[in-house]
């Protein structure tokens, strides 16, 4: 899903005010100083400000790249969900025997297929710290849903529900023994998925180089406007600002991008791309019409 860039861009310099007002306060008062005293004798190499914005930038530079691959491995994660999905209910229908001259779908393959349906919205809200059992009476029953409520990884136990039930479907030879290998093989592939997800959700960028970099931009700040003391006030109020902002504004986007399951409309759209699973799979069963149960966030459905 694409994201409105422009939203997200205001919601981010929104987000910047808050640190933005004790920069802009120090440099309308240095700037108040130099008017009235002239700070000319305490002017501070421009040269030694101009390395240590380069070896700002340097380290942005680095903490966005490694921001950024955390966020498309996440998508990437998704993407094998999503194309996991389709290939485990496709399997679950082709393999499957039926009785039923029709050849309709048995009962188990439907509720395994809607089983993993809720699968993809409990993984999805688990990652963002929410409650994964909402809306999953829709897809399953009430007494499997009990039974997942003591457990602390609910989307592991649903694949473990997975597991049990695709053995009993070999055990009543309903499936072959290659099949049986090759839906075992798609299992395990979810659950590795599964497993990528949490790792990057429980393994959170090293908070020591956050400081760093905080420290940095604001050190840097301290002594650029004294840089700036032969430059007239306006430009020496607007070069100050524009380069704090530009840092802080890297820097705040790579905190966007470090955790891609915050549950920002920057991160990866874990439930819209769970309810296109769902309407997969609903229309691999066969159906036509399907609830329309989730409401987007300013505009949004992520």
């Amino acid at each position: 899903m694409i994201v409105d860039t422009s939203r997200s861009t205001w919601r981010m310099v929104g987000e910047l005010w808050l640190p933005m007002l004790p920069i802009i306060g120090y440099v309308l008062l240095v700037s108040w100083i130099d008017i009235a005293y002239h700070l000319e004798e305490y002017e501070f190499p421009i040269a030694i400000l101009g390395v240590l914005g380069t070896v700002i930038g340097l380290l942005l530079a680095f903490r966005t790249n490694s921001s950024y691959d955390r966020w498309w491995e996440a998508r990437t994660l998704w993407g094998a969900i999503v194309n996991d999905s389709r290939t485990w209910v496709r399997q679950l229908i082709a393999f499957s025997k039926t009785e039923n001259v029709s050849k309709e779908i048995s009962p188990t393959v439907q509720q395994m297929a809607f089983r993993h349906a809720a699968w993809c919205y409990a993984l999805s809200r688990n990652l963002r710290a929410g409650d994964p059992f909402i809306g999953m009476d829709e897809l399953i029953g009430r007494d499997e849903i009990d039974t997942y409520r003591t457990s602390n990884n609910v989307p592991n136990a649903i694949l473990h529900r997975q597991a049990i039930e695709l053995r009993r479907l070999r055990e009543q030879n309903q499936i072959e023994l290659y099949e049986f290998v090759e839906l075992e093989r798609t299992l395990t592939r979810l659950t590795n998925s599964m497993g990528g997800c949490e790792r990057i959700k429980n393994t959170p960028f090293p908070a020591l180089y956050s400081r760093m970099v905080h420290g940095l931009i604001y050190g840097f700040v301290l002594f650029l406007p004294f840089g700036l003391v032969q430059v007239p006030t306006p430009g020496l109020i607007f070069i100050s600002l524009s380069l704090s902002l530009g840092f802080l504004l890297v820097d705040h986007v790579a905190i966007y991008l470090q955790d891609p399951f915050s549950n920002r409309p920057s991160d990866t759209p874990t439930l819209a791309l769970s309810r296109t699973i769902e309407i997969n799979i609903r229309q691999m069963l066969g159906e036509t019409e399907w609830p329309d149960k989730l409401e987007p966030v300013d505009g949004v459905l992520y």
